[in-house]
């Protein structure tokens, strides 16, 4: 019995100072939503916030789509080091362009209460990768989004002048200066309508002032 008392009056305090075999995990949330938003994704040297490329996400893929709120837990991976971002959105359901039906099918299943996640890690560097389906879809509309822009680009080797209509006689709206990049809104006789970002109104070019964008091993020039 002496023993037992012993035994109970040693063991009780090294219980006590024992670390819990799950220790909870004490993150900032709100610092790291704000590192989540901040962080940068890059496609083609175009770059987008990952806040942007969400709010994005849900404009293009839904009809009336409209961000909540963002959330933030640790994650079940790396609590020590990651967070699952969430952008929570409400929609009246999928756009009919969605590129294949897998999409659209995944998007349907998406309405009150459905969530962009984000994987955010900062242990050695910032990380941003896609947690579940609509994040990766969120990437992709992204990358067809940029690779629609690319397509519209062209650059003006010289100086030239933007004017109000295709006729060299047509009023000046403005100078475009030699290798400023330029998007092509629309083609007519010889000439191109085209904006300057983010400026956005437009105005003509001939076409033969303005060089297309070339594509060679994957990479533009």
């Amino acid at each position: 019995m002496l023993a037992a008392r012993i035994f109970k009056t040693v063991l009780a305090p090294a219980l006590i100072l024992l670390p819990s075999p799950n220790p909870s995990v004490e993150r900032d949330m709100a610092r790291d939503i704000d590192g989540l938003q901040r962080a940068e994704c890059e496609y083609r040297g175009i770059m987008a916030r990952f806040d942007e490329l969400t709010r994005a996400y849900i404009l293009q893929a839904y009809e009336d789509g409209h961000l909540l709120r963002w959330q933030a837990q640790p994650s079940p991976y790396n609590p020590e080091s990651e967070t699952l971002v969430t952008a929570v959105f409400t929609a009246a359901g999928p756009k009919a362009s969605a590129p294949v039906p897998e999409l659209a099918h995944l998007r349907a299943q998406s309405g009150a209460g459905a969530g962009v996640t984000w994987r955010y890690s900062k242990l050695a560097a910032v990380r941003v990768v896609p947690h579940g389906d609509l994040a990766r879809d969120a990437i992709a509309v992204f990358r067809a989004t940029v690779d629609r822009f690319v397509e519209r680009m062209v650059y003006a080797p010289a100086d030239g002048a933007l004017r109000a209509a295709p006729d060299p006689s047509a009023p000046v709206l403005a100078q475009i200066e030699a290798g400023a990049v330029l998007l092509v809104e629309e083609e007519r006789a010889g000439y191109v309508r085209v904006r300057q970002p983010p400026a956005a109104a437009a105005g003509w070019l001939e076409r033969k002032h303005v060089r297309t964008v070339q594509k060679t091993h994957g990479r533009d020039h």
